[in-house]
């Protein structure tokens, strides 16, 4: 069904789900908040800053990639670099973890844009959703096995406790060694194909990324669809940095509870991934983002009237669904709203203005919480969220890829 350039694909999405699950939401915050002794403002401006960073430095590397088709070295280098950092994460003061974190979220970022360039080489048109939905499925199961070594890594330090010292801090050359080894299908078997010499100078390359970037607001419908998922990338980010401690502090949950809980939310993320993405070449990926956003509304109000634990189980796994569809269908809408023969730039532009409107999210929402309370966070997020649906409503209803 999936050739093997789709499973090595597919494979990179699960190994750097060990950055985005793990670390940036449960075990980067717990280190951060309680062995080096930071707060919800300091995670909240760290990823701020990396993401302002790489904001500047993608419109480069996208156009170089499409001038050239390098894609490889723009995914497989920033890979092993974040590797490398993330192993060695515990080992330093706060100063200098913050300033490394930044660092991993541009790496991260750089490297998934670029991946994400390489769908619309794997899968044609009618295709687009199917295989968007299985590399994010993909990733959503290597969210469950990336947590479960992370709960047996903690296990095997357990006291009186789950959470211990050590045992956070050796769940980061874990997590280190998880990505290393799922992504090295794709180090060796997707290639570069007709790859060029970048025949532009500085001062003309210049000239195109700002050319570009007004090209893709003249895009129909490009201009709504990136207000939507700057708006909901916002809240996406609030919830990935401060959900653990949102569920820890306001929920009384433990730290085992939550990774069981991780897990069974990506159980649910697959699922709504490999659902929705399917269902998104019948009905339409804006559909399914408009289905999937309105759950996200229900699920944040459930969040801001609710402490009750049994409750936070239920609707954690049904916004967990809504998650994984909206994923997928994002990115396929995307590729559909895109001239082919610029999908790297495009991408890398989407990727500045989506970025760049995320850090707002985790930059007001950290001192949002230091000042007046998990409350006050929750109401920033579902604001993002309503106000990104408006928008998305103006996209259109495309089912197949922009030739021009």
């Amino acid at each position: 069904m999936f050739n093997k350039k789709i499973i090595a694909w597919a494979l990179y999405d699960l190994a750097n789900t060990a950055f985005t699950s793990p670390f940036v939401t449960i075990f980067w915050p717990l280190l951060v908040t309680e062995i080096l002794h930071g707060n919800e403002f300091h995670l909240g401006l760290t990823v701020a800053v990396g993401l302002f960073f790489f904001g500047i430095l993608i419109p480069a590397i996208g156009l170089i990639s499409d001038n050239t088709n390098i894609r490889k070295p723009f995914i497989i280098v920033p890979t092993i670099a974040m590797i490398v950092i993330i192993a060695i994460l515990p080992g330093v003061n706060l100063f200098w973890n913050l300033v490394l974190a930044g660092i991993v979220t541009i790496l991260y970022n750089i490297s998934l844009s670029i991946y994400n360039t390489i769908l619309p080489l794997l899968a044609a048109d009618k295709d687009m959703g199917k295989v968007s939905g299985f590399g994010m499925a993909a990733g959503f199961t290597g969210t469950i096995l990336s947590m479960l070594i992370a709960y047996l890594t903690l296990k095997f330090f357990e006291t009186d406790t789950i959470k211990t010292a050590a045992g956070i801090k050796a769940v980061f050359p874990v997590i280190a060694i998880f990505f290393l080894i799922f992504s090295i299908p794709m180090l060796f078997i997707f290639k570069d194909e007709k790859v060029r010499k970048l025949r532009m100078s500085s001062s003309e390359m210049l000239f195109r990324i700002f050319n570009t970037l007004k090209g893709l607001f003249r895009i129909r419908g490009m201009l709504p669809f990136l207000a939507y998922f700057g708006l909901f990338s916002n809240a996406l980010a609030a919830i990935d940095i401060f959900f653990f401690l949102y569920a820890q502090n306001e929920i009384g949950m433990q730290l085992g509870q939550f990774i069981l809980l991780f897990m069974g939310q990506s159980i649910g993320a697959c699922i709504g991934a490999l659902i929705l993405g399917r269902l998104s070449d019948k009905y339409g990926a804006k559909n399914m983002l408009a289905f999937s956003t309105i759950t996200w509304i229900f699920v944040v109000g459930v969040f801001i009237s609710s402490r009750n634990i049994n409750t936070f189980w239920i609707v954690g796994l049904i916004g967990s669904i809504a998650f994984g569809g909206s994923m997928a269908n994002a990115r396929t809408l995307f590729v559909f709203l895109t001239p082919g023969d610029k999908i790297g730039e495009f991408f890398g532009y989407s990727q500045i203005v989506n970025r760049l409107a995320a850090i707002i999210g985790p930059l007001i929402g950290g001192w949002l919480i230091v000042s007046y309370g998990y409350n006050a966070v929750l109401f920033m997020i579902m604001a993002f969220i309503v106000f990104s649906l408006f928008y998305l409503f103006r996209v259109p209803d495309l089912r197949s890829s922009s030739k021009t």
